[in-house]
């Protein structure tokens, strides 16, 4: 006999499908630029990676000298760095309250609430990225422009106009829809109130009784006695053997 569960036992799901999705977006690039052979990939965290034809491949941290003007990197870095962190927390909570939820440890109703905050932080927290690095790294640009050709022409191309955007900054808006996805359908979605069960039906067992008391009154004819019960072999006055 099997046991139907209830839908809302598989909530847990779209939240920690949602945290995986954020974690692993940690480890991806969040910008990237691949035109005229340049291969240019940059972490939320900070880690740039760059691979151009003659020149070899190079992998190094933004807020390095190397990278550039100090003044300029470590405003690029935090602005992603921030950001990161947040991320990074939101995923695991999510994945190990949801976890949580599914094992039994904790109820959904105590943790649905914060899968909507954890929603809201991820997507915050990418918009914060998605401008904050815009801002700093068009600041570098227009300096390393005015260093060598003077002040910058109006209407230069923006950053996530030469950018194209990673996974790390598409996966928290896709995370942070399937947390408030769950807590939502948790809310909403009413638990059954009884179980089903689906197996195959027992027959029911009757009792087919022993003797059966005879409603008619016989009399035996020998000794004239009165026989209450049918089926019996003797005459319980006489003792004679009783034939019908």
């Amino acid at each position: 006999m099997n046991l139907i569960k209830d839908p809302k036992d598989y909530i847990w799901a779209l939240p920690i499908i949602g945290g995986v999705l954020i974690l692993i977006s940690f480890f991806t690039p969040a910008h990237y630029f691949n035109e005229f052979g340049l291969d240019a990939n940059y972490w939320m965290w900070g880690l740039y990676h760059l691979s151009a034809p003659g020149y070899g491949s190079e992998t190094i941290f933004m807020f390095t000298e190397e990278f550039g003007p100090s003044q300029y990197t470590m405003s690029i870095f935090f602005s992603g760095l921030i950001p990161a962190v947040l991320i990074l927390i939101g995923s695991i909570i999510l994945i190990a309250s949801s976890n949580a939820v599914r094992t039994g440890g904790r109820d959904i109703k105590n943790v649905e609430n914060g899968w909507i905050g954890i929603g809201v932080v991820m997507i915050i927290a990418s918009i914060i990225y998605i401008i904050g690095i815009d801002i700093t790294w068009m600041n570098l640009t227009e300096y390393v422009y005015e260093q060598e050709y003077g002040p910058m022409p109006p209407g230069s191309p923006g950053f996530w106009d030469i950018f194209d955007p990673g996974f790390a900054v598409i996966a928290p808006f896709i995370g942070a829809g399937l947390s408030i996805a769950g807590s939502i359908a948790s809310k909403t979605i009413k638990p059954r109130e009884e179980p089903i069960f689906v197996g195959e039906k027992k027959g029911i067992i009757t009792k087919k009784p022993i003797g059966e008391k005879s409603h008619q009154i016989n009399f035996r004819s020998e000794c004239g006695h009165q026989l209450l019960y049918s089926g019996t072999k003797f005459c319980s006055h006489c003792g004679n053997e009783l034939k019908y």
